[in-house]
């Protein structure tokens, strides 16, 4: 067998490049094919190296509390502390683990915050706990409490800076806020008072802040020889009564008689010094009804039938304002200078009358110095209500008539109209009360006369 000639090396070298191009050919056809299953393929990858990884870093962020206390609900700030004292340990020990690692590890993790919230809750005792995993992890607690168990206790109130015929007002007006003070303590563990005895405090203060205006108290739990709450009250800030003056006004008594029992309205008011302002503008109303009753009380007061009714300017000098009126004997002494070119000249008058209900008949006497002349009169007043007065006067020589109205706006501040047929006038007189004995008057009058008047009220 021999080897062939250059014929047969030409026809190798033209069925390996034929067979090499086939390959060729083959492996492109190949390739085109495979190309089509290649991108899909890649995609697959990217979407499962995209998704495998979240599944893994699913952390948990926030964690909730779903608390049951066996035996019913202590109040709800010790239950909101309680709340707080496991989510935070929660917290620290499950925000920011994979949820399904915390699923597959809850019998481990749970005895780990089991035995914490044993420790930090003291009173009660884990019964149940497990987790429900996810971003947001419920952590179900279900707590029993540790004997002795509190009921409800009784409110001490400590007064010791109000006077003592003042606390009972105090009192009053702390009582509605009792029955929340003795709740803060019902079904709560003897054993919890470690740590709730604060929040209790705390909250105590803010009650009696809340009841008592211008008042703070510093709240004590006491668990010897039995437990109760002492409420000690003092007065929040520095604003407080410290001084206490009087002054009278009067309509049917002369000064002279009323400011002598100065003294007495002083010690009747005693109460007050030291109130908190605040407060006692607050409860001005039940303050002069205090004062109202020992003023009803008095002994010249019931002798002569005086019906006296406090009015309270508070402040840290706080003043005593008495209207003081007789119900059986009137009199009125008042000297009247007027100033103003068209003013009537300057007179003394003095007034008696006797009460009987809400009439008084009277008799007026006036002397005019500049004249020496003396004018007799008589009239008739009627009270309407606690500050309207209505009334007629007629001279005994028939010269002198009028019919009036007076109005009281306040305590010093007065309004008296006037009508004179005879000449027929309306006079308008608006009287203001600088103290116990002085008045100042602006009185007008429908002919364009106008003056000013001082009234000395003796």
């Amino acid at each position: 067998m021999g080897f062939g000639g250059p014929a047969d090396l030409a026809y190798h070298r033209s069925a390996l490049l034929s067979n090499a191009r086939g390959r060729r050919a083959s492996g492109i056809r190949w390739g085109a094919r495979s190309a089509r299953w290649v991108f899909p393929l890649l995609v697959l990858v990217l979407v499962v190296a995209t998704l495998s990884p979240a599944r893994a870093a699913d952390p948990i962020q926030r964690v909730e509390v779903r608390l049951t206390i066996e035996g019913g609900d202590p109040h709800p700030l010790i239950i909101r502390r309680i709340v707080d004292a496991i989510g935070t340990t929660a917290e620290r020990l499950l925000v920011g683990r994979d949820s399904e690692l915390v699923g597959r590890q809850e019998a481990a993790l749970t005895g780990v915050l089991r035995e914490v919230v044993d420790r930090v809750v003291r009173g009660y005792r884990v019964a149940a706990l497990s987790f429900q995993p996810g971003v947001t992890t419920a952590v179900l607690v279900r707590l029993q409490a540790r004997l002795p168990i509190l009921s409800e206790v009784p409110v001490v109130t400590v007064l010791d800076a109000v006077h003592p015929d003042a606390q009972p007002l105090v009192r009053a007006v702390l009582e509605p806020a009792i029955p929340e003070l003795q709740g803060l303590l019902l079904r709560l563990p003897v054993e919890s008072l470690e740590w709730a005895a604060a929040i209790v405090e705390r909250r105590t203060t803010e009650v009696v802040e809340g009841a008592a205006v211008g008042f703070t108290a510093t709240g004590r739990v006491e668990t010897a020889p039995a437990a109760r709450i002492v409420v000690s009250v003092v007065a929040r800030d520095s604003r407080v009564i410290r001084d206490i003056g009087v002054r009278f006004r009067s309509a049917s008594i002369p000064f002279v008689l009323t400011n002598q029992h100065a003294p007495q309205v002083v010690s009747m008011a005693e109460p007050l010094r030291g109130l908190p302002v605040a407060f006692a503008l607050a409860q001005r109303a039940r303050l002069e009804a205090m004062i109202r009753e020992r003023l009803a009380a008095y002994p010249p007061v019931r002798q002569y039938g005086i019906v006296a009714q406090p009015v309270l300017q508070v402040g840290e000098v706080t003043y005593v304002t008495v209207l003081a009126e007789s119900t059986l004997y009137r009199g009125r002494v008042e000297a009247r200078i007027n100033f103003g070119s068209q003013a009537p000249p300057t007179d003394v008058r003095l007034q008696l009358g006797r009460a009987l209900g809400p009439f008084e008949p009277y008799g007026e006497l006036t002397l005019v110095p500049s004249t020496l002349s003396l004018r007799w009169s008589v009239g008739l007043r009627l009270q309407v209500g606690s500050h309207m007065t209505i009334g007629i006067k007629t001279g005994f020589d028939g010269d002198d008539q009028e019919t009036f109205l007076a109005y009281r706006l306040s305590p010093d501040l007065h309004l008296r109209a006037a009508y004179l047929p005879r000449i027929d006038v309306i006079e308008t007189t608006l009287s203001h009360r600088v103290n116990e004995v002085f008045s100042w008057e602006a009185v007008a009058t429908s002919r364009g006369m106008v003056w000013v008047r001082l009234v000395g009220n003796l």
